[in-house]
């Protein structure tokens, strides 16, 4: 059976989260484990164990009380599930020990965003990563899937299948008559004067990926524009919950730091991602 193993980083759960985890606990059948990362660079500090080790005590125990406050409100809504502590700076290895390839990551972003833990953990992915916000979602978890079939790193378009493997199981049949499919044709300043060529050409290779996905055109939207800010304006305006990508295991961290459509995506508080890693 699938296991979901979410990571929480904030000293507060919001009920938009538990909601969030319930419904994706029910649309994958899946039993739940939490971490509660509470790694505090503060006590890092050498004068919390000379100069301050007076008030690092009682730091420590309000520190605590707040988790176990934490972990009593996660029990009452899911009291099957199991709740460990994660003190390490990095939580990706204890979270790894206890899930395989097939078991989802949830990160819930903090309120100042991804943690260099969450970071970490990102850029080594094996598995399917959600990264949610723990604001309420506009409907029962609207999924939009981007597909972009023009990677030179993967001529087989397996990270685009994924994609819409993940999509047909996610959506509903009444969902799978609407467009749940959307590809970006991003055209440069340079390239203006050719954009019926290049918007021609675009669809032309996504059509041809469809008939090869035995997928209908109705399926599939259009849009123009920068690809991270469009994705952002058509999830905004269809209210779309989150949106769906696939990554490259061997090309992310090279993606990371180069800048891709993923990293600008990640770095937006108000954009909930699911990351379907591709071997």
């Amino acid at each position: 059976m699938t296991t979901l193993h979410i990571v929480l980083s904030d000293l507060e759960v919001t009920h938009a989260t538990l909601s969030k985890i319930t419904l994706l606990q029910n649309k994958l059948s899946a039993n739940v484990i939490w971490y509660l990362h509470h790694h505090q660079r503060l006590f890092d500090r050498r004068y919390f164990t000379h100069e301050l080790a007076g008030i690092s005590g009682e730091l420590q125990a309000n520190h605590e009380s707040k988790i176990a406050q934490i972990e009593l409100k996660i029990k009452k809504h899911f009291p099957k599930s199991s709740v460990y502590q994660c003190k390490e700076k990095y939580w990706s290895k204890q979270v790894n020990s206890n899930s395989t390839k097939l078991d989802p990551i949830v990160i819930v972003r903090s309120k100042t965003g991804l943690t260099s833990a969450d970071n970490q953990h990102i850029s080594q992915n094996k598995s399917t990563v959600f990264i949610i916000n723990q604001e309420k979602w506009y409907s029962d978890g609207k999924a939009v899937g981007a597909i972009d079939p023009f990677h030179e790193d993967d001529e087989d378009n397996k990270s685009d299948m994924k994609v819409v493997e993940f999509m047909r199981k996610w959506c509903t049949p009444a969902e799978q008559s609407e467009p749940y499919l959307l590809h970006v044709i991003h055209i440069p300043p340079l390239a203006i004067e050719y954009e019926k060529q290049i918007e021609a050409l675009h669809k032309e290779q996504i059509y041809r990926f469809a008939k090869t996905i035995k997928c209908s055109k109705s399926v599939i939207s259009f849009i123009r524009g920068t690809p991270e800010d469009t994705l952002l304006s058509y999830a905004d305006n269809n209210k779309v919950d989150f949106i769906v990508l696939g990554c490259r295991e061997h090309s992310l961290f090279d993606k990371w730091l180069n800048g891709s459509t993923i990293s600008a995506l990640l770095s937006h508080q108000s954009c909930d991602l699911v990351l379907i890693n591709t071997p």
